[in-house]
């Protein structure tokens, strides 16, 4: 579905429609609305005016879940947004992660209940954290396991060396190893993925652009993983460097930004400015293919 649309579209953007209340326009404030209402409003049009540039829309599911009525909010978005785009995915951002029987509750609450088309998981208990979300009666839906994320406190867990098969590598490397294996083994891999951080300047080597672990990557896993990669736009990611490292066709990477797109404007016309950010990211993307 993924690779239909960046086909279609000529774009590898994905919009995150992740709310803040303290961000939301002034011109909706006046609108009388309870607050779910008023930001299912705001991120409606956000996600209509950029839809003519995006391949994905991930919403976070923490910005609607902290919002009194936001998970019904988030409901009726997502039913918009497939009401209106049929052929647009909608992945939810939630980084999910437990026991099966648990899994599996959070696979009917995303998927079934907020009708979601992929969601991200924490892949730290073990194989059932994918396994409880697999459904054999939709095999299409998106499985991406959390990999090398783009916080920085994050390498302090995900670079430390572990043992596998005999040689060392970071956990990280394992975790995208594993992955690929159990979506071997529960016959979704043709629609698994990894959430991969955009290239980023080093922090050890000012002035370095750092995307080696994109590189590392997809000799680990081929072409048989997708990767969600967060990261650019208000966070640094670079995307030249980024697309060089992990693109490999269409539906191999989506590149995600939200912040710099949804907050791009705060006036009557913050949908329009929206797409505006939207175009030019996906312009800078197609520039570096």
């Amino acid at each position: 579905m993924l690779a239909e649309r960046q086909k279609k579209v000529g774009s590898l953007v994905c919009v995150g429609l992740d709310p803040l209340p303290e961000k939301l326009p002034e011109y909706l404030k006046n609108q009388k609305n309870s607050l779910a209402r008023d930001i299912e409003i705001w991120m409606g049009n956000i996600a209509v005016a950029t839809a003519p540039f995006a391949s994905m829309f991930k919403p976070q599911s923490a910005h609607w879940e902290a919002i009194p009525g936001g998970v019904e909010a988030l409901r009726r978005l997502i039913g918009r947004i497939h009401q209106m785009f049929p052929d647009i995915p909608v992945f939810l951002d939630c980084k999910r992660g437990d026991i099966d029987r648990t899994q599996e509750r959070y696979r009917i609450a995303h998927f079934d209940l907020n009708g979601a088309d992929g969601v991200n998981f924490s892949p730290y208990m073990g194989k059932s954290c994918m396994a409880g979300l697999v459904d054999k009666e939709h095999l299409g839906r998106a499985l991406v396991g959390l990999c090398y994320t783009s916080n920085p406190s994050a390498r302090e867990v995900q670079d430390v060396l572990v043992e596998y098969v005999g040689v060392q590598m970071p956990y990280w490397q394992f975790i995208a190893r594993r992955t690929l294996q159990w979506a071997c083994e529960l016959e979704v891999v043709e629609n698994a993925g990894l959430v991969m951080a955009a290239a980023y300047e080093s922090p050890k080597d000012s002035g370095n652009i750092y995307s080696e672990h994109l590189t590392i990557c997809r000799q680990l896993v081929g072409n048989r993983l997708w990767f969600l990669i967060p990261g650019i736009g208000t966070q640094g990611g670079f995307i030249k460097e980024t697309v060089k490292a992990a693109y490999a066709g269409s539906g191999s990477i989506a590149i995600n930004s939200s912040s710099e797109i949804i907050f791009a404007g705060s006036g009557e016309y913050y949908a329009t400015d929206a797409a505006k950010k939207a175009e030019e990211l996906r312009d800078a993307i197609n520039v570096a293919l």
